[in-house]
């Protein structure tokens, strides 16, 4: 998805994963402005799509005899009692599994979705978020690049929560800097003309030091900004996927051993209990991503097997799934 394709008002969800299939760099390598935009158009999305009813019809489209043979019925465990006016069993069984379904030979299912996530990497990532746009707020528009020698700035925020009284005082300040180094930039040595300058001594901006670590000068030389040319860099740089591995590791063997699957069977009426870990929305927008070089959802499959052996502790198969538009893929790991 290029700039000139894109179009917040005219973007649709299939859009948003498309681009990632586009760019073979996940959302957070986008500039900033462009992953704000599609996260928070990910925040729209309607939560009945983000349910366990959508995650499980989009696995069954993409795996339909996941159960060696086809789905003849299924529903959500709240509507599967209401619709049949039965009576669920007593808690906490009355809410598990998620999905029940009944084979064509009349096999019942049960199938818990669990969602592949690094729930502290989704928690630093929003709170970056927040401080950042909120940053950016203050600054407010950002009139034509007038400097002479400044192609564009990159911001680098504290962790502190931005105060709102602040904002007046903090962009007339910021633009102060901005001039202030533009008027130096020119005593500098030539060979160093061509070159960033990071700053970190807000001497004389106190509301800048307040809420800033630095701020690194990109000279005009090199590329020039007319618009936004003050913001965040993009997130990217070197990566490993062994974070979300063991993020997955972890969720597997822990998963297996709940012991509040121990008798789902018995209490529900199962002929099998099912988990399904899927990879989602929130893990696309936020967590380090999963793929490498020749490394991509097949080679997770088989780590995901591994890990498990042949333990599936209170699920009779397991399964990994990738939910999102145009990339759907779905393993069974045991």
């Amino acid at each position: 998805m290029t700039s000139n394709t894109f179009d917040l008002s005219k973007m649709t969800v299939d859009d948003l994963f498309r681009a990632k299939e586009e760019r073979r760099q996940r959302l957070a390598r986008l500039p900033f402005e462009q992953k704000i935009k599609i996260v928070k158009k990910l925040q729209t999305i309607p939560a009945a799509m983000q349910s366990e009813k959508f995650v499980f019809e989009s696995f069954l489209k993409t795996c339909p005899t996941f159960a060696d043979e086809s789905i003849e019925e299924w529903e959500v465990v709240d509507d599967w009692y209401a619709k049949r006016t039965l009576a669920p069993p007593l808690q906490p069984f009355d809410k598990r599994p998620d999905i029940i379904a009944v084979t064509t030979s009349g096999r019942r299912i049960g199938v818990e979705l669990k969602s592949w996530v690094n729930r502290d990497q989704i928690t630093e990532a929003r709170k970056q978020e927040r401080i950042q746009d909120n940053i950016l707020k203050a600054i407010g528009e950002q009139l034509r690049n007038e400097t002479q020698h400044i192609g564009f700035v990159w911001l680098s925020a504290k962790q502190v929560r931005f105060d709102a009284r602040d904002a007046a005082q903090f962009r007339e300040q910021v633009f102060a800097l901005i001039e202030q180094v533009d008027n130096n930039w020119s005593q500098k040595p030539d060979w160093d003309q061509n070159s960033w300058q990071d700053l970190d001594d807000f001497a004389g901006f106190p509301i800048v030091e307040k809420y800033l670590n630095s701020v690194r000068f990109h000279p005009a030389s090199r590329k020039r900004f007319n618009i936004r040319w003050i913001r965040f860099p993009s997130p990217g740089g070197a990566y490993s996927p062994n974070e979300m591995l063991e993020t997955l590791s972890n969720s597997l063997v822990t998963h297996r051993s709940d012991e509040r699957y121990k008798d789902l069977r018995k209490h529900v009426g199962l002929d099998e209990v099912y988990l399904l870990v899927h990879y989602d929305f929130k893990a696309f927008a936020y967590n380090t991503p999963f793929d490498a070089p020749n490394f991509g959802f097949k080679e997770v499959a088989k780590f995901a097997s591994d890990v498990l052996g042949r333990d599936g502790g209170y699920f009779d198969r397991v399964f990994l799934f990738h939910f999102l538009w145009g990339k759907e893929e779905a393993y069974r790991i045991l």
